[in-house]
């Protein structure tokens, strides 16, 4: 019975000790400045994406490439593909995200016409391959030529990742690159890096 007794004494506190425990509560970032600051894993959340968006986009719109489209206004024609991922990381949505980034700054700020959601579907079935590869440049050329499409802006990822008993580091290299349909030839490319980490306080 004292057994008994001890036992219920004891599952008693734990249950009063979770109740004053305080509890999570949702909250939006207006409701807490800085939300987005802290690193909350290893993945890329959304201030990685906008630092990694803004150094490619900042060397695309310096490139002779751009600045010549700028300049002449032809209406030249783009398709914004899918990054490939080739990290250890599961960043697929977030480079799915990027596109949109990318199409938005060239719709608003270019001189190119930017090949809509249905139509870059359509090329992404043309040119997935059995492999499970995204973008296979030689069939894209292609590919492009029969849609009308004059470049393509594509790109990929990978990581290098490594830790120690108590650490770990993953060094991002985000790779983007624009490929002229007409001659197959890279008119533009850029690396940009970031790191995130796990450190012991």
């Amino acid at each position: 019975m004292q057994k008994h007794t001890i036992i219920a004494v004891l599952f008693a506190g734990i249950f009063f000790a979770a109740c004053r425990a305080p509890q999570p509560t949702y909250v939006r970032g207006d409701d807490m400045p800085g939300l987005d600051d802290p690193a909350m894993g290893v993945g890329l959340d959304r201030r990685d994406l906008e630092r990694l968006f803004e150094e490619n986009m900042l060397s695309m719109t310096q490139s002779r490439w751009y600045q010549n489209s700028l300049r002449n206004g032809t209406g030249e024609t783009v398709a914004v593909m899918p990054m490939e991922n080739l990290t250890t990381e599961h960043v697929e949505a977030q480079l799915h995200a990027l596109i949109g980034m990318v199409e938005t700054r060239l719709v608003n700020n270019s001189g190119f016409t930017v090949v809509a959601e249905p139509l870059r579907d359509q090329i992404i079935d043309e040119l997935l391959l059995q492999q499970g590869e995204l973008f296979d440049q030689s069939r894209a050329v292609a590919v492009g030529r029969q849609l009308g499409v004059h470049y393509f802006v594509t790109g990929r990822v990978v990581d290098n990742s490594e830790r120690t008993a108590s650490s770990r580091r993953v060094q991002y290299f985000m790779f983007m690159q624009a490929i002229s349909v007409e001659t197959g030839a890279i008119t533009w490319q850029n690396q940009a890096v970031l790191t995130k980490g796990i450190v012991p306080l």
